[in-house]
């Protein structure tokens, strides 16, 4: 019995840890909260834990609209810009599975 409770601790620490990762990784801008409300496609709703883009929000939803683009400056001469790639797609960006949250809905409504 001794190593049943060594094991349930451990169980709960790995757990504790993921759960600091994945607060941490949102946080500090790695993953963004993805959520898709009640629909004939997900009629149960879903929250994604998926790996940020480039100026995608914290928390986004497929009814978020994102601002428009600033006008883009004529640069003269060179530069270091990166080029701009397509984006991937939700499905191979997706970290974590999760029910569908309504707060985080409604937090990816705000401006």
């Amino acid at each position: 019995m001794k190593w049943l409770k060594r094991l349930f601790i451990l169980v709960v620490i790995a757990a504790l840890a993921g759960a600091f990762w994945v607060v941490f990784a949102v946080w500090t801008g790695i993953y963004s909260v993805y959520t898709y409300p009640p629909s004939e496609t997900h009629p149960d709703g879903t929250t994604l834990i998926v790996e940020r883009e480039q100026g995608e929000p914290m928390f986004n939803s497929p009814e978020y609209k994102p601002p428009p683009p600033p006008p883009a400056e004529k640069k003269t001469g060179m530069g270091f810009t990166t080029m701009k790639r397509k984006p991937l797609p939700m499905t191979a960006r997706t970290v974590l599975e999760l029910p569908y949250i309504e707060w985080a809905y409604k937090k990816s409504l705000e401006p």
